[in-house]
């Protein structure tokens, strides 16, 4: 199994606050073309075993110095801020799904991700960790 980094930004933008949640792809350290895979969360991870299940929107990969970027976003795109790092140990990966266990400051646990309809996908907190 392949163990890979992540991490939990919150982005504050100029209309208001969200989280971007990157994991790094089963590529990670292979091509350093490779991006990560990145979503919009609405909640913190300290929160996710309480919600059992959320969504998020998968976004724009990002490049992978965004793992450790905290900061202005260029273009007035307001600024990010890691509040969450860790690892993310790839069980399963595919086109829709993946299945991660995941072991970051405020959240351990297992997680399958998958999708929903186009870039909506849904969290499952399937275990602790």
């Amino acid at each position: 199994m392949l163990s890979v980094p992540t991490a939990l930004l919150l982005h504050t933008t100029p209309t208001g606050r969200h989280y971007d949640w990157l994991v790094g792809t089963p590529d990670y350290g292979l091509d350093p073309t490779t991006r990560v895979w990145t979503a919009r969360v609405e909640h913190p991870s300290g929160s996710w075993h309480e919600l059992g299940s959320f969504k998020l929107s998968v976004i724009d990969p990002h490049r992978p110095m965004y793992l450790d970027y905290q900061g202005p976003i260029t273009d007035g795109r307001g600024h990010v801020k890691q509040v969450d790092r860790g690892t993310a140990v790839i069980h399963q990966w595919r086109t829709g799904m993946a299945l991660w266990d995941i072991r970051m400051k405020h959240f351990q646990g297992r997680v399958r991700v998958e999708i929903i309809t186009g870039k909506t996908w849904r969290v499952g907190i399937i275990g602790l960790g």
